[in-house]
């Protein structure tokens, strides 16, 4: 009579089905590990540019609601020249700069947000406006501490913090006359109306050829923005440089 067929497990078997778990439970966790290594890869290679969720016409400002983050891949980054751009997607420093300032001209919805929303197209022409034997120079300051707002055409004084301790403030320019505000200059203030509310990061001045060498010495020696402080246009004294132009003081300090 026929012997039924063993159900006997073959000797290892189990071992082997064992290690087959193991060497697929190995596998699936490298794999993990690679697909986090290629992301983490992948965020530190992005940038970030914004686009357009909404129109924009001159006057508008700028909003969170307008704009969408878009991470892109770093070997992009030379096509977007121009663009707001963050270094990293975990940054909106580029984009929190420029929130509440106005456009200067029209953008379709879908565009990219660029640097030239925010320049008047008149700018193209604004070294035809620069006095002969002058230079014009843009000095980096802190729109919060001039109360009010500040126009082309405009006398301020200008003071900054220089080495030596937070009380070393030292007047750098008097009665300096404001060329423009950001990208305003005083051709085209006759267009404008009104005196919104404005923010600005820089104002530009016409100053002598030498007087420009010294202010980009001066630029990278001053700790923070400069100070601006309001004057009457009437007032034409110089109190602290009598002999007008840059500050023998701080010229002494850039000399040294």
């Amino acid at each position: 009579m026929a012997q039924p067929p063993s159900t006997q497990t073959p000797p290892g078997s189990n071992r082997l089905v064992i290690i087959a778990a193991v060497v697929g439970l190995l596998a699936m966790i490298l794999v993990n590990i690679y697909v986090a290594m290629v992301k983490r890869q992948v965020q530190e290679g992005e940038f970030g540019v914004y686009r357009l969720v909404t129109s924009l016409k001159p006057g508008d400002k700028l909003s969170q609601k307008n704009v969408k983050p878009l991470p892109m891949p770093k070997r992009y980054r030379d096509s977007f020249e121009g663009m707001v751009i963050e270094e990293s997607t975990s940054k909106d420093d580029a984009l929190t700069a420029l929130l509440g300032t106005r456009v200067k001209s029209s953008a379709r919805r879908n565009q990219f947000l660029s640097h030239d929303l925010f320049t008047d197209p008149n700018d193209t022409e604004l070294d035809t406006r620069i006095n002969t034997n002058l230079r014009l120079v843009a000095l980096p300051v802190n729109s919060k501490t001039l109360p009010g707002n500040l126009q082309p055409g405009m006398y301020v004084d200008i003071e900054a913090q220089f080495p030596g301790g937070t009380l070393n403030i030292l007047p750098v320019l008097e009665r300096a006359e404001i060329f423009s505000v950001g990208s305003r200059s005083i051709a085209d203030e006759s267009q404008t109306s009104g005196r919104s509310q404005q923010r600005f990061t820089t104002i530009s001045l016409q100053v002598t050829p030498q007087e420009a060498t010294s202010l980009e010495k001066i630029k990278k020696l001053v700790i923070g923005d400069f100070e601006l402080h309001l004057r009457n246009p009437n007032d034409n004294s110089t109190p602290k440089i009598p002999d007008g132009g840059i500050n023998p003081q701080v010229l002494m300090l850039i000399n040294r």
